[in-house]
């Protein structure tokens, strides 16, 4: 009951001073009365709420889907030789239409790559609609006209309920529906390509993906709350102090202030006292004078802090470097900043578009033409600073090897692990020994 009431006369005090609260995010100030309230997270409609409404979520899905975008698609034969988009190959021209000119009417390359990867990393699917209006043909390259994202929010999976004993996706699922129409809006599994994070969750038989923003909901919470915290402090600022005069007679009796000396007090610390120029900043007082603070600021409550570390394990879980999303007041260097993007895209962004890209190869029966499609991230500046990097390094190796080895310090396969190359059989001997068996062979082949 005193809770209720607590909870209750919160509200109407963060009215009167000017703060109002939507409906989504009045159950978070169940704080003011000592208990946890976390967001819910067990639908795509939370999911997209979230990432609209929380900036770092939305930085780092953002992060995420621009880095995503910035790739370039070429092809590949059989051998993993490059097929020039120019190329008059079966496949190839189609191809281009979709991944270098243009995927559908309304978006570019760039766009509808972001909104796939936009799709992807806030709802854990991504759902993209293969255009073919040959209905009696396959589904491949050469029949479909035109590629759209489908709304992962209201797109629904309909299952068979069979997958073990199935060889054919046909045979797991029925459908891929649309809800927001009316009446639902139905596709066929063959027109309909299904890029899924991995579902942990054990719903939908890892068929459907589970977003991460779902494990994530707490820091999510948390730095929505050090916002709404900060928020009040800043609008709702109040009295900052007490100024009190501790003046008494000669029997001891308290002194109080006169109207025209509070006022005077007041006109003075207003304008002669402060940081700007011309303002003392030091009063001396021959009164006993005694101030009590009655306000905390931002960082004396750790609201800064509490944020900055919520923020990083958002990061953390959506493989965003904390480098590339800074949240703390200390400076970063530009090295750091760089080997975050070099990180990024090394250990989440290639890797994650690269399976993408096997999964465009299968569904476009792209093999059956002799290709693969593939993604080239080497001409981002990073990227680039990041081969020359390797290949200096590479160089000063190859140098040091050579010397060690023409010195008999290391074997023949000690010298090509240092190049990065395979161990060769019979190659763990020394140069003297390595010139031996030379000679000898010579020899040999001489005196044949």
């Amino acid at each position: 009951m005193f809770e209720q009431t607590l909870y209750k006369w919160s509200q109407i005090l963060y009215k009167r001073s000017g703060i109002s609260r939507s409906n989504i995010t009045t159950s978070n100030y169940q704080y003011l009365i000592d208990k946890p309230a976390w967001l819910s997270m067990s639908n795509n409609s939370d999911y997209r709420k979230a990432v609209a409404e929380n900036p770092v979520l939305y930085g780092c899905i953002d992060i995420l889907a621009s880095a995503a975008s910035n790739g370039k698609k070429y092809l590949v034969d059989d051998k993993g030789k490059v097929v020039s988009w120019d190329s008059g190959k079966t496949g190839v021209k189609q191809a281009r239409k979709l991944f270098v000119d243009r995927p559908n009417p309304l978006q570019s390359v760039k766009e509808f790559q972001f909104e796939r990867a936009y799709m992807f990393f806030t709802f854990g699917n991504n759902y993209v609609y293969l255009n073919n209006p040959l209905e009696t043909y396959d589904t491949d390259i050469l029949t479909v006209q035109t590629m759209y994202n489908l709304p992962s929010e209201y797109v629904q999976v309909r299952q068979t309920g069979k997958i073990y004993d199935q060889v054919e996706l046909s045979g797991i699922i029925e459908k891929f529906c649309l809800t927001n129409y009316s009446p639902v809006k139905e596709f066929n599994v063959k027109n309909v390509i299904h890029f899924n994070d991995v579902n942990l969750s054990n719903v939908g038989n890892s068929i459907v993906g589970s977003s991460r923003l779902e494990v994530l909901k707490m820091p999510i919470q948390n730095t929505q709350l050090a916002f709404e915290a900060m928020n009040v402090i800043l609008k709702s600022r109040g009295m900052q102090g007490i100024i009190s005069a501790n003046n008494k007679d000669a029997t001891g009796t308290q002194i109080p202030m006169s109207p025209s000396a509070i006022k005077e007090i007041d006109k003075t610390f207003k304008t002669e006292y402060g940081v700007r120029e011309d303002q003392k900043q030091f009063l001396i007082s021959y009164s006993d004078v005694k101030y009590m603070k009655t306000i905390m600021n931002s960082a004396e409550l750790g609201i800064y802090d509490e944020f900055s570390n919520n923020a990083m394990i958002i990061t953390n879980g959506l493989g965003v470097p904390s480098e590339l999303y800074k949240t703390w007041m200390r400076g970063s260097t530009y090295e750091n900043q760089a080997q975050g993007v070099k990180n990024l895209y090394q250990n989440k962004v290639i890797p994650h578009v690269d399976n993408e890209d096997q999964y465009y190869t299968e569904r476009l029966n792209l093999r059956k033409y002799g290709l693969k499609l593939k993604t080239d991230f080497s001409h981002l500046e990073a990227l680039q600073e990041a081969r020359k990097e390797k290949a200096t390094s590479l160089s000063m190796n190859s140098r040091t090897a050579e010397s060690a080895f023409n010195n008999n310090l290391i074997t023949w396969n000690q010298y090509l692990d240092m190049l990065d190359i395979d161990p060769v059989a019979g190659g763990d001997i020394y140069k003297y020994q390595r010139d031996e068996q030379t000679k000898t062979k010579v020899d040999n082949t001489v005196t044949v």
